[in-house]
């Protein structure tokens, strides 16, 4: 049987991309990347259409039903279970690469409710968060801001989802959740793809463990980079920590800043 996964980070440079490479080494699995959001915004239309046939669309069908198409049908609409049937055969068709059992994608950008409404349509996803330091996420984000590939406004709003996204995976809900640290999850590579091969259902085996040895920053970087520790960085940079609900949240995971 094919299962939905989705991969979801605590913001940029958490992590996502690893699990993603590790999951698709496997040869039953793939892992889609990220859509910057656009498909949050094609859930969100897609609902609303759904709304609007509640809505509006029960008085066409009454008439259809009753005077065929002499009755008024300017509001007919499927009936929304029809409807939500078929965004069910798109999202499978979208993401379900061939030949893979797992399949999804991954996202930096949703949350734990966002993938509750997501389990309307797919009820057997699962969820594999992962959330990093975010001191070490600051040093990676300003050696982006250095090399000039991102803004002030692009650290902001991400240290704003890690934040919101890292807080709502501390909540219990009815999507299955694998949560796990970054820092946990190179330490002990082994047991890392252990984990990730149970919840996923994939045997250990078919992954390719070399992908945590070639670390990809960006298209066509890869190895080691020179990062500037948070302690040496701007205070204006540097002020994103001291928020405190970024504290609380962070604290919650084991991360004393």
């Amino acid at each position: 049987m094919s299962s939905p996964l989705l991969i979801f980070g605590a913001g940029q440079r958490c992590g996502s991309t690893l699990v993603q490479r590790l999951i698709s080494s496997h040869p039953e699995a793939f892992i889609w990347g990220e859509q910057h959001g656009r498909f949050g915004e094609l859930l969100d239309a897609f609902e609303s259409l759904i709304g609007h046939s509640a809505e509006y669309g029960e008085a066409g069908r009454i008439e259809f039903a009753v005077h065929g198409y002499q009755g008024f049908l300017a509001n007919l609409m499927p009936e929304p279970a029809e409807m939500q049937g078929a965004f069910t055969q798109f999202c499978t068709r979208l993401f379900q690469a061939p030949d893979a059992r797992v399949w999804g994608f991954k996202e930096v950008r949703f949350d734990r409710a966002f993938a509750e409404r997501l389990q309307r349509y797919l009820p057997e996803v699962r969820v594999i968060f992962i959330v990093r330091d975010p001191r070490d996420v600051l040093s990676s984000l300003d050696e982006w801001e250095a090399r000039g590939w991102w803004t002030r406004a692009d650290t902001e709003q991400s240290f704003e989802n890690w934040k919101r996204i890292a807080a709502s995976f501390l909540e219990t809900g009815s999507v299955p959740v694998l949560s796990v640290r970054y820092e946990d999850f190179i330490a002990d590579r082994e047991a890392a793809a252990r984990s990730v091969g149970e919840f996923a259902g994939l045997d250990v085996a078919g992954f390719d463990m070399s992908v945590f040895d070639r670390k990809v920053h960006n298209l066509g970087l890869w190895d080691e980079r020179e990062l500037r520790p948070w302690q040496d960085m701007a205070i204006d940079l540097r002020y994103l920590l001291f928020d405190e609900g970024l504290r609380a949240t962070a604290e919650a995971y084991d991360y004393h800043l």
